[in-house]
């Protein structure tokens, strides 16, 4: 009688333990369920100042090509030597112009994550009616200097595209409107692609960073 006890004990011992394992499963699961948004929000903010930094050095790089070139920016070139190739002896990094945000496959060529201000407001002020046809049409270009812009803690100089995009400039001449249809305005936030509850870095002619709430990038100031 006594040794059939022992067994029955060995029998519940073994029971609870199955019980109390199923209970450190399931608050294990709870704490997951719980850390993993806090750790996807972590990652995305990560990843957004990266990409301000990306965009700091892209934007230091100008200001030193500025410094070479008469104060005079890249021209706007669609194809061509243009500002990604013009930069690249300032910064010789060609990884700073791909956010962590953006998954290109290794295949692809065209890899990055940044477009520049056309500054199409500037050319249709300042060019001759000739001058401006050729400039909406992809056949001359002038350059511009930095000095040009009158507000350049509201003049926006670069921001994030949208990663199938491979716009060159934020551009009413480029596509539909590109300064529309290829700019992300909402590459960093936690609730998904489709939400507008986030926003995307941009970088001013001051050289200053900041991250603007979605749709704020569509009225800053022009020249």
């Amino acid at each position: 009688m006594l040794e059939m006890n022992k067994k029955t004990q060995k029998r519940l011992l073994r029971a609870f333990t199955l019980i109390e394992l199923l209970v450190v499963i399931a608050i294990i699961a709870i704490l997951a369920g719980m850390l993993l948004p806090v750790l996807s929000k972590a990652k995305g903010k990560a990843q957004q100042v990266k990409c301000s930094s990306n965009l700091r050095q892209i934007n230091l790089a100008l200001s030193m090509y500025a410094d070479d070139f008469d104060n005079k920016i890249p021209p706007r070139i669609s194809g061509g030597p243009n500002w990604i190739s013009a930069l690249l002896p300032y910064h010789n990094n060609p990884e700073i112009v791909i956010c962590p945000s953006d998954r290109f496959k290794a295949e692809e060529t065209q890899k990055r994550s940044y477009i520049i201000n056309g500054f199409n407001d500037f050319f249709a002020i300042t060019l001759s009616k000739k001058e401006f046809e050729e400039f909406r049409e992809w056949t001359g270009s002038k350059p511009m200097k930095l000095s040009s812009v009158r507000f350049p803690s509201e003049t926006i100089m670069f921001g994030e595209k949208k990663q199938e995009r491979y716009d060159v400039h934020m551009d009413f001449y480029q596509g539909d409107g590109n300064d529309v249809e290829a700019i992300d305005q909402n590459k960093h936030n936690a609730s998904g692609p489709e939400s507008r509850d986030g926003g995307s870095n941009f970088a001013f002619a001051d050289g200053s960073v900041r991250l603007l709430k979605y749709g704020e990038s569509l009225s800053p100031e022009n020249l």
